[in-house]
């Protein structure tokens, strides 16, 4: 079996878990679209769950590596810069990833009653992950003394994470993307007004 058949299986299964949704989507039809035969699926899937789930954590750990090609973060430069720049990387991703955004989104909202609690699951796990690479960040800021130490640092991650989750929900809505200063400028009110705050 090739991996190209592989990709196809993938690709047809992730579309159609967006346009039409998971209980809408059988392994028949995907296997239709893709021209093979369920054995030949089954080979890569022992089912349906199995190939979802193995989609939604792909775009999870996809997601989280972007860390790791962005070349400021292992530069010598401010630890709140440091933190925009992981922030304009989410949103640089967001950007050219909208589709499997919106994938998340959907099954976050809107979970499918027999996968909703693995769901649930799998989201705090790697939500948990993505906060220990945030919290990593604000942690250096505020060891450099630029943001105040008497605010947790859990607290940070939530302002941060609240601040980011809004400016994806209306990337999701508006489908209109921001230029980098437009980008630069929302970090800007968003540092003063919520992390340099003592609220």
């Amino acid at each position: 079996m090739s991996n190209k058949t592989n990709d196809m299986i993938r690709y047809t299964a992730f579309k159609m878990f967006v346009e039409v949704g998971y209980e809408a989507t059988n392994i028949r039809s995907i296997c239709e679209e893709v021209k093979i035969k369920p054995s030949s699926l089954y080979f890569y899937y022992k089912s349906k769950q199995e190939l979802f789930f193995s989609i939604y954590d792909e775009v999870w750990e996809e997601k989280l590596n972007i860390s790791k090609n962005i070349d400021e973060l292992g530069s010598d430069i401010p630890p709140n810069m440091k933190l925009y720049f992981l922030y304009k990387g989410f949103m640089d991703y967001y950007c050219q990833n909208i589709i499997k955004m919106k994938f998340l989104f959907r099954y976050h909202l809107f979970p499918p009653e027999d996968i909703a609690d693995i769901i649930r699951e799998k989201y705090r796990e790697w939500t948990s992950k993505e906060d220990e690479l945030i919290q990593d960040m604000i942690k250096q800021c505020v060891e450099g003394g630029v943001l105040s130490d008497e605010r947790s640092l859990s607290d940070y991650v939530y302002e941060y994470k609240k601040f980011e989750r809004s400016q994806l929900f209306e990337l999701i809505i508006s489908n209109t993307r921001k230029n980098d200063m437009e980008i630069y400028n929302c970090w800007l009110k968003f540092w003063n007004c919520s992390m340099l705050s003592s609220n």
